[in-house]
């Protein structure tokens, strides 16, 4: 059974698939999205985040660019007409104008950072319902009453594409491939393709083959005794391989390997993690730095980076 759609075809593609009807290929520009026709085209259970890799290639492939990518080629490519900036609480956003797609930024974050978001907002053109709804990359510390609903699934989509296109795979492993894990490598990696150092840390977390681990600290109180002295505390982890888990808002001691970077000492060290990890870790390789920045309303935070990996290994392999 043939089925040739039109736009006023509202039936389900997926409730016709299942069904035994084949899909006609020229349904395409009218119902589905890039990551649906990437669903129909792969092996029944691909997972989402693995077409998401394979569509961002996709694009680097036709950009045939070097790093640093032009996030405004990537998005001219993907039929944005303009990128706009205004004051608001959240990161950026993707909605249609009447003379076509149209990625608004936050005025007031950094270069880098707006370069991510464009990236994250091209990657919402791929995904089913970009053109029917906007799309925000909101910030988790702005209000909740500033910050519009969104799908916490679509959203991590986004991000995965994000740095695919952000920091291409084949070069930013070639880069990586027998480098000892520290920030100044970082440091170095992320001005080659024009990111942010946490957005860079975070894409080594990912290809480490080894295992590795981002801990992002910043002085604070706990949730729950706001009116305590603030304290060195967990802000958000992210991991690779078998580490142990690590609670937000943990503190860590003014003595310790973050304590000391915060106050300013460049630390690359085998160390023990203390009781931030369960069970505990005894030795792990330490790389850590302060790292100020800026919010949205322009007010200085104070910041610690710190990068873990195998204290058994001080060059590691990367892989595709």
């Amino acid at each position: 059974m043939v089925v040739v759609f039109s736009t006023e075809n509202t039936t389900p593609w997926w409730f016709l698939a299942e069904n035994g009807v084949h899909l006609e290929a020229n349904m395409s520009s009218l119902l589905l999205s890039d990551l649906e026709l990437a669903r129909l085209e792969s092996p029944p259970g691909t997972p989402d985040t693995q077409l998401v890799v394979q569509l961002a290639q996709r694009m680097l492939d036709e950009l045939a660019m070097a790093p640093p990518i032009s996030h405004d080629v990537a998005a001219s490519l993907r039929d944005v007409i303009r990128i706009e900036e205004a004051a608001m609480p959240w990161a950026g956003y993707l909605a249609r104008a009447p003379d076509g797609l149209v990625i608004t930024l936050r005025s007031s974050d950094g270069w880098r950072r707006k370069r991510f978001t464009v990236f994250h907002e091209i990657e919402h053109t791929f995904l089913p319902g970009f053109g029917v709804q906007v799309h925000y990359r909101c910030d988790p510390t702005a209000p909740l009453n500033t910050t519009p609903a969104r799908n916490p699934t679509i959203e991590a989509l986004c991000d995965i594409g994000a740095a695919e296109l952000l920091f291409p795979r084949a070069p930013f492993c070639d880069d990586l491939a027998g480098n000892a894990i520290t920030f100044d490598l970082v440091e170095q990696i992320a001005d080659r393709y024009d990111a942010s150092l946490e957005a860079t840390a975070r894409r080594v977390v990912s290809l480490h083959s080894q295992g590795a681990l981002l801990i992002v600290l910043e002085p604070a109180c706990r949730p729950t005794a706001p009116r305590e002295l603030p304290l060195l505390r967990v802000r958000s982890i992210q991991a690779s391989g078998g580490w142990p888990y690590v609670p937000r808002h943990k503190s860590v001691p003014d003595d310790g390997v973050f304590g000391r970077a915060l106050q300013g000492e460049v630390v690359d060290e085998i160390a023990s993690l203390g009781n931030l990890t369960n069970p505990q870790i005894a030795q792990a390789y330490v790389s850590a730095r302060r790292y100020p920045y800026l919010n949205d309303q322009g007010e200085q935070h104070m910041r610690v980076l710190a990068l873990i990996t195998p204290a058994t290994s001080s060059l590691v392999n990367y892989g595709n």
